[in-house]
């Protein structure tokens, strides 16, 4: 076998083993990654279009799920929010699937909840991230928070609260655990879905 014969089977068998020991390190800690599209709702959160090129990745382990979000169409200066709808237990869903505007997030056995994620003032173009942990409901809305962080369905939503303020009203903006505090008015602008993972 030649030089070059050989340099190229030792690299093709070092990439193995890096890629069975990247394999491992994930089945080791128990991480399940999924990523959706972005898209654009209108009130009662009726689809209007995929945002081109935006999506959001969870990560889910056993402690919780972490979320980022890289999307555009954004208002420029305004204070947004990322609030995730929580479905612990999507098997108990309407039959239509997890439907937050008909109900599903009230039914007792869906053990839905209202999580805020993240927020801070925007570009037209942004990212955000952040982390739900199971267990803690410090900054649920409505609901336990999660759960089931492999079997949950996630939705998330983008809320858009208005010009940004300044100051203590600003932080209330994006911080405060109710995301109906806004500045004049408040809608949802964007959402991505993330179906459970059995």
């Amino acid at each position: 076998m030649g030089g070059s014969d050989m340099k190229a089977r030792i690299a093709s068998i070092a990439a193995a083993l890096l890629l069975s020991v990247s394999a491992g390190t994930a089945l080791a800690t128990g991480s399940e990654v999924g990523t959706s599209a972005v898209f654009t709702i209108g009130p009662g959160h009726t689809f209007i279009g995929y945002v081109p090129g935006a999506a959001s990745t969870l990560v889910r382990t056993s402690k919780g799920i972490s979320v980022s979000l890289d999307t555009s169409g954004l208002p420029a200066g305004h204070a947004v929010t990322v609030w995730a709808l929580i479905f612990n237990n999507p098997s108990a869903c309407g039959a239509d699937g997890c439907q937050e505007m008909t109900g599903d997030l009230g039914i007792p056995e869906v053990q839905g909840s209202v999580f805020r994620v993240t927020g801070h003032v925007v570009e037209e173009i942004d990212r955000f991230g952040g982390f739900v942990p199971v267990g803690d409901a410090a900054e649920a809305f409505v609901g336990p928070g999660l759960l089931n962080s492999y079997g949950a369905e996630i939705h998330l939503i983008v809320r858009d609260h208005g010009v940004a303020a300044s100051g203590e009203l600003l932080q209330q903006q994006f911080n405060d655990i109710s995301p109906r505090f806004c500045n004049v008015a408040c809608a949802d602008i964007q959402e991505s879905i993330h179906l459970a993972h059995m």
